[in-house]
């Protein structure tokens, strides 16, 4: 069998069994397992299949049996297993896949063997660094270390890339994870490697050492990283995780333990922006960024240490020149709303660390699930023993994830020696008002556990995204993947009230509309939930979704409750204006408007609906009004020179276009528009002027412009230019660009 017909076999397969079409799965199973040629597949197989006949033979004669729903559960997980064995045992030889290549390279290396190679060479470091003789030889230190390093890689490559996973196995695993015969980095190392390895094939040895990691470790940073990767596991299998009676049982013990409510929702939160990295990674690399590197040059100059030449914003509350320049510009209120993201766990430093994971460090696939601790050799290497100081204020940096902590040190490794002992004193000074603030707050074990989860998340979604072999595994942190409401075993504490109206509002606010509709609808179905609120709720992400009907029939629910509610009715009446039904729009912008005085923005609308049903006279008239309101500014100029324009009073429409021309910004609109009023007016000269001003704003785009003068061809038809001259003007202000 060629590799496609190997891998489309391999899906089919699962499919079948997905769909318990289980005869049909027995018949193209047997294909596999004689590619294979092994016989202990094939005795499985007839195990399996024996175990099946049985059943539909006692089925067939009327036999009563409690147990058959868990034997065909246990048949299909057989097979499901059986299926991936056949696969990987038919490219294994051969796949240039990582997975494939760490088997061939550990073939017949126990894992028992490695845990007890990696364990004395942990003792023999803590001797040599405990002898004083020895510790001088930071050489022979540094090499023990890496040592113990590549035996911690050679362990997390043996456990990701087992499969299935033995029982002697699982039960070395759990003692490792759970207790504390290894260091803790080290235990987060093997639950990231159980991970990984069921992002490649479901194993569920591998799944239930994850659930009860998080039972039974006593340290936080294991716990976290065990259920996160449980949950994501459940996600990326649902249809194999629902039918295990072991995961179901395993689940429910687990529900007894104290944080579990508080820590799945944590982890559901985070998961849920960590779909918004993208959307916040542009704002920050092309909103923020630019605007701070264009403060004025004299600016940067003055805030420049003159001896490092490194720029040190702090002392910019020295100065209220500078900070006047900077809340002009609006950096200051970039600048907070990049706070703000950072507080509520947003990833705001993906765009900066990105370009960073190109060091040797991140070709070790280890190395992207590595708890950050200072005693690494890169950051030994990097910074100096004497700098260990430097590491540990690294190491408690709040906002960095691990990944991105290394990242930092291993840049910082080729700066000057200057710089980095400048660096140093300004991190220090930094993290001693940290402890400052902390120690003045009482101790908060729920925010220590939210800040694990969520840099936890980050490095996954690095490695998810920036690993150069990550197309080799289940994309599991790609949208629109991460909904853990639809999590079955965990539902009754994923779609909680709390967590569903945090997840619909997280949603919302970084455009996931229909997300937003999933979490709001299931909320409104809950028995408790008293709050009208909800329908308008889910009324506005209908109408944000683009679903002005749906929408509607909410904020109706919501009027039956509320009638004279304004935001409701504002909002009814746009949609009825998206459905076109004009009459009903304006019916409830006027009673909006009864409510509300003077209020420019909504003044307007009503003229333009008004305008939309050709109400032209009356549409002037609303223009007017708004035009007079204390806060109009130039808003009502361009609709009142539009409609001047429609009327024939060409003299007042120039005029508004003048005063826009003069007193406001004119934009390519403006420009055609004007040139529509010259050009009906006769001074043909003088619009071919204007219009290639417009042309020109519209950065000299002759098909934008022939698009736009094409849009106005009836309304120019009805004041009198012809079809030739609507043909040939484009081609007269285009001419020196064709």
């Amino acid at each position: 069998m060629t590799i496609n017909e190997i891998e489309n076999c391999h899906r089919q397969i699962s499919q079948q069994i997905d769909n318990a079409e289980v005869s049909s799965a027995f018949k193209q199973i047997s294909q596999l397992v004689n590619e294979v040629g092994r016989g202990d597949f094939n005795d499985e197989l007839e195990r399996l299949r024996m175990s099946y006949t049985f059943m539909l033979n006692y089925l067939e004669q009327g036999v009563m049996d409690p147990q058959r729903d868990d034997i065909l559960s246990g048949i299909r997980q057989s097979l499901y297993t059986l299926n991936d064995q056949c696969y990987i045992s038919l490219l294994e030889a051969a796949s240039p896949e990582v997975f494939y290549a760490r088997r061939r390279e550990l073939t017949g290396v126990s894992l028992i063997s490695i845990i007890e190679e990696y364990r004395e060479s942990i003792r023999q470091l803590t001797l040599s660094q405990a002898i004083p003789e020895q510790r001088q030889d930071s050489h022979a230190i540094l090499s023990q270390l890496r040592q113990t390093e590549q035996l911690e890689t050679r362990l997390f490559n043996r456990v990701w890339s087992s499969f299935p996973l033995s029982a002697d196995d699982a039960g070395n695993l759990k003692l490792c994870i759970t207790g504390d015969i290894i260091p803790v980095h080290a235990r987060c190392l093997l639950v990231s490697a159980l991970f990984l390895g069921l992002m490649k094939f479901y194993d569920e040895n591998k799944l239930l050492i994850l659930l009860e990691a998080y039972a039974l470790s006593d340290d936080a940073q294991v716990q976290l990283r065990s259920l996160t990767c449980a949950m994501l596991t459940l996600l990326a299998h649902k249809k194999r995780v629902t039918s295990s009676k072991a995961i179901e049982s395993r689940i429910e013990a687990m529900l007894d333990t104290p944080d579990i409510n508080h820590d799945v929702w944590s982890i559901q939160a985070q998961l849920a922006r960590s779909r918004n990295t993208e959307n916040v990674k542009r704002r920050v690399r092309n909103d923020l960024i630019p605007n701070i590197m264009k403060m004025r040059p004299d600016i940067i100059d003055k805030l420049k240490d003159q001896e490092s030449q490194v720029i040190d914003l702090s002392d910019i509350e020295a100065n209220p020149d500078w900070q006047e320049w900077l809340d002009k510009h609006g950096i200051t209120r970039r600048i907070e709303e990049f706070n703000a993201m950072q507080l509520e766990g947003s990833d705001v430093f993906i765009a900066t660390f990105a370009h960073l994971k190109t060091f040797p460090f991140f070709k070790t696939l280890s190395n992207w699930f590595l708890p950050f601790y200072a005693a690494h050799s890169s950051v030994v290497e990097n910074l100096g023993a004497s700098k260990i100081g430097l590491a540990e204020v690294v190491q408690h940096a709040p906002y960095l994830c691990n990944s991105d902590k290394y990242s930092f040190c291993l840049s910082l490794g080729a700066l000057p020696e200057s710089q980095r002992t400048m660096m140093s004193a300004q991190l220090e000074e930094q993290n001693a008002s940290l402890r400052e603030a902390q120690q003045a707050e009482l101790p908060d074990d729920r925010k220590q556990r939210v800040s694990i989860i969520n840099a936890f998340v980050q490095d996954l979604y690095r490695f998810f995204k920036l690993f150069s072999r990550r197309r080799e595994f289940i994309p599991v942190m790609d949208d629109p993947g991460l909904d853990m409401t639809d999590c079955l075993p965990l539902s009754h504490i994923t779609r909680d009230a709390h967590i569903l109206e945090l997840l619909g509002a997280l949603y919302f606010k970084n455009d996931f509309y229909d997300d937003a509709i999933k979490c709001f609808t299931r909320l409104e179905g809950m028995d408790d939930i008293a709050d009208d609120h909800i329908y308008q709720k889910i009324g506005f992400a209908y109408q944000n979704a683009g679903k002005p009907s749906q929408a509607l029939n909410y904020y109706k629910r919501y009027e039956l409750l509320h009638e004279e509610d304004a935001w409701n009715m504002r909002h009814m009446a746009a949609c009825y204006r998206s459905l076109g039904q004009l009459d009903q729009a304006l019916d409830y912008y006027r009673r909006v408007e009864e409510m509300s005085g003077d209020n420019v923005s909504l003044t307007l609308t009503i003229g333009h609906v008004l305008l939309e049903q050709n109400r032209t006279s009356e549409a002037l008239q609303q223009y007017y009004k708004a035009d007079l309101m204390p806060k109009a500014r130039h808003r009502a100029w361009r609709p009142i020179a539009w409609c001047s324009f429609l009327l024939n009073d060409y003299d007042r429409a120039l005029d508004y276009y003048d005063r826009i021309t003069r007193d406001d910004t004119p934009s390519a609109q403006d420009l055609l528009n004007c040139g529509h009023v010259l050009l009906c007016q006769g001074k043909t000269q003088e619009a071919i002027h204007t219009y290639r001003q417009s042309l020109a704003l519209m950065n000299k785009d002759t098909e934008k412009f022939r698009t736009a003068f094409k849009g106005d061809a009836m309304e120019l038809r009805l004041h009198g230019i012809s079809a030739v001259d609507q043909a040939l003007i484009p081609d007269v202000v285009c001419k020196t660009k064709d």
